[in-house]
């Protein structure tokens, strides 16, 4: 029977100082690397590798060539670490690895990391979520239409802005409604930005913010100065 493992492993946001111990362990462990510079910066997996690890670049590596990386974790027992963004369960398109490594009959493991709503709420220095005002986790082109007073945080806000920003007054939630705009966050180029819901649309799309974009709406009693300053960018180099 192989001995041969994989361990996904969330990466945080993206701040070499966000892996979690458990995560240089892992990274300490393994005979292959699956990395994307998306993720985190080759130096900080470098730092916790061996020296004699193979590192698997993803892309150009497609799911073929990954899975054919757990062929040889079966074959050669080796430890094979695949690093995942944020938290590997929260919107980690976990389930095409997940049967890959199942139906090969290895041992699986997964590793939790920061995610960005976590790293997003300590930026803003503020709580996001209470038993009052619980958060609805979502990503954004997957709101559902409910009446009930909640924070909501939609990942991936760049790719349609308006659809979101429509959605949310779906939802109920007022125009006035105070959001949070938290880009990039833990790495250096950083971005937080405040707005009302009725502005938001027009404030991701004036920034032409990329992809790794974050939105938190928070009804009831919070100004958008009180999430994040003013209406304009606050950055950390």
């Amino acid at each position: 029977m192989s001995t041969g493992r994989v361990l996904f492993v969330g990466c945080g946001p993206g701040a070499a100082d966000l892996l979690t111990l458990r995560a240089v362990r892992a990274l300490e462990l393994a005979d292959v690397i699956i990395w994307s510079p998306s993720l985190i910066a080759r130096e900080a997996v470098a730092a916790h590798a061996r020296p004699d690890s193979e590192i698997v670049e993803w892309p150009p590596a497609t799911q073929r060539d990954i899975e054919a990386v757990y062929d040889r974790a079966r074959a050669e027992d080796l430890v094979v670490v695949r690093l995942k963004g944020g938290d590997p369960m929260l919107f980690g398109a976990m389930a095409a690895d997940l049967a890959a490594v199942r139906d090969r009959g290895l041992a699986c493991e997964i590793v939790p990391g920061v995610s960005a709503v976590g790293a997003s709420a300590a930026a803003l220095g503020r709580e996001i979520a209470t038993t009052d005002v619980p958060l609805l986790l979502v990503a954004s082109s997957a709101l559902c239409d409910r009446s009930d007073p909640c924070a909501v945080a939609a990942y991936g806000a760049s790719r349609d802005p308006q659809a979101l920003q429509e959605a949310l007054l779906r939802r109920g939630l007022p125009r006035g409604t105070a959001c949070a705009v938290a880009v990039e966050v833990s790495r250096p180029g950083e971005t937080l930005l405040s707005c009302t819901l009725d502005e938001l649309g027009e404030t991701i799309e004036d920034m032409a913010l990329g992809l790794l974009t974050l939105v938190v709406a928070i009804p009831s009693g919070t100004s958008a100065q009180s999430l994040g300053g003013s209406s304009r960018a606050r950055t950390r180099d």
